[in-house]
């Protein structure tokens, strides 16, 4: 017999599901920060590639918050971070333990399809690189939220929202709901990256590369304040879209959702 709780247990709920959606987090996380290594190490200097990679790490700590925020509800089978994660308030057993990497994969990903369609597009047409790159950044990131979110999240089951603002979420009042306004502000964190990653220079650097060189006297020194401007401009911009989603709940605004349980032997975050 299994114990509730248990990693027999665990091991025995991790459906084929989930574990496409960890393999997902973990696997891809791993081949792009591999492949931003290389890259950095071919041009001796960091690639923009490996400073996003950097920067979408740097936030995952920001997503158990959001999940609290956003009434996000994984399955009790997913492997969780332990008590000493910073701010680990995911409901349900806090933040699983395939985000912090797959925090990379999930950001990464739309940003490269961004960047490489932008610069494709700029390229074709005579258009602005800067605006190109951050209007098919956002509609990249949206459409990849909406289809990650919506369809592998919320639909598939790998989580749920279990409360969302009434009008703003599609399927609402069932436990396939999905807010929208969430795509809409990943997007806004995608499109971010898309610029970061596809406004270059003639030798490969991005604005925050160009703008530490004028800054530093050394390479070692324009790598570190590289990677720091990076770290600060992916949390500035990430609490600029999480502050909503906390002003909204805080304020009560967020009330719509199923009265069934979300997950088995896991009671719905209260609102």
């Amino acid at each position: 017999v299994l114990r509730p709780g248990s990693p027999e247990q665990m091991n025995a709920e991790l459906t084929p599901l989930l574990t496409a959606a960890v393999i997902f987090g973990w696997g891809g996380g791993i081949v792009f920060t591999v492949i931003a290594v290389w890259l950095s190490v071919r041009q001796r200097r960091l690639h923009p590639l490996l400073l996003v990679c950097i920067a979408a790490m740097s936030i995952s700590w920001i997503e158990a918050p959001y999940d609290w925020a956003m009434y996000a509800q994984f399955p009790s089978a997913l492997p969780r971070m332990p008590s000493w994660w910073p701010l680990n308030m995911t409901w349900g057993g806090g933040l699983p333990s395939s985000v912090p990497v797959g925090y990379i994969s999930y950001f990464v990903l739309p940003a490269v399809i961004g960047a490489g369609l932008g610069r494709w597009l700029s390229a074709r047409f005579g258009w602005r690189r800067p605006t190109t790159l951050l209007t098919v950044g956002l509609v990249v990131g949206f459409c990849w939220a909406l289809f990650f979110n919506a369809v592998i999240g919320a639909r598939l089951g790998v989580f749920h929202y279990g409360l969302v603002i009434p009008g703003l979420a599609i399927f609402e009042g069932s436990k396939h709901q999905y807010p929208i306004y969430d795509a809409i502000a990943m997007g806004v964190q995608m499109m971010v990256f898309t610029y970061l990653l596809g406004r270059t220079d003639a030798q490969g650097r991005n604005v925050v590369e160009m703008w530490a060189d004028r800054m530093s006297k050394s390479k070692a020194q324009s790598a570190v304040l590289s990677v720091l401007a990076m770290i600060l401009i992916a949390h500035l911009m990430y609490g600029a879209v999480f502050a909503p989603h906390l002003v909204t709940k805080q304020a009560g605004y967020v009330t719509s959702g199923p009265t069934e349980q979300l997950f088995p032997g896991v009671p719905n975050q209260p609102q």
